[in-house]
This record gives structure tokens, sequence and C-alpha cells, in this order.
């Protein structure tokens, strides 16, 4: 089945983490859409930093960061947003 989601230049969203909100310093990067797929890599978004990628259809609530390692953010956590689209 062919995925729902176009990955593209013309795509691409502007995003700005933010997780003060739930008492967080930042976010870690996950290997795939679930919560449970942290990964602890030193370059893990900090509150205040903008990067870019895409919002999923096929995964609603999550963006594919345009990262060399492709990894995906969740939009909310505890239902409050954490990545935040200028």
């Amino acid at each position: 089945m062919a995925s729902k989601d176009v990955f593209t230049e013309e795509t691409k969203v502007n995003i700005r983490m933010d997780s003060s909100a739930n008492g967080c310093t930042g976010m870690y990067w996950r290997t795939k859409p679930e919560m449970n797929a942290s990964v602890s890599a030193p370059d893990w978004p900090r509150n205040g930093a903008k990067f870019q990628g895409w919002k999923s259809v096929e995964h609603p609530g999550w963006v594919k960061i345009d990262h060399e390692k492709q990894y995906w953010l969740p939009i909310q956590q505890y239902g409050k947003d954490v990545c935040h689209f200028d």
C-alpha cells in the first residue's frame, strides 16, 4: 500500500520546539512515530530549537523531521503542543 504522506520541499514546514508547558527542556527524537521509540542522540531538540519537517497524514499527530537519520517527533505530549509551526 502506498504511503499517504508526501515529503517534498513544497510540503515542508518550519517547526519550533517548546515543551516547557510539560516541564521539559526539550524532547528526544523518535526512530518511528511511536512514543516509546525514543533515541538518546546528543542533538535532540531543546526548547527554542528550530528545524524543518513534514506533518504526517498517515500518522496523525506526528512530524517527520528533515534530519539525516529520518527522526520523528510527536506534535503533542500529555495534551500540550511541543512542536509549534511558524
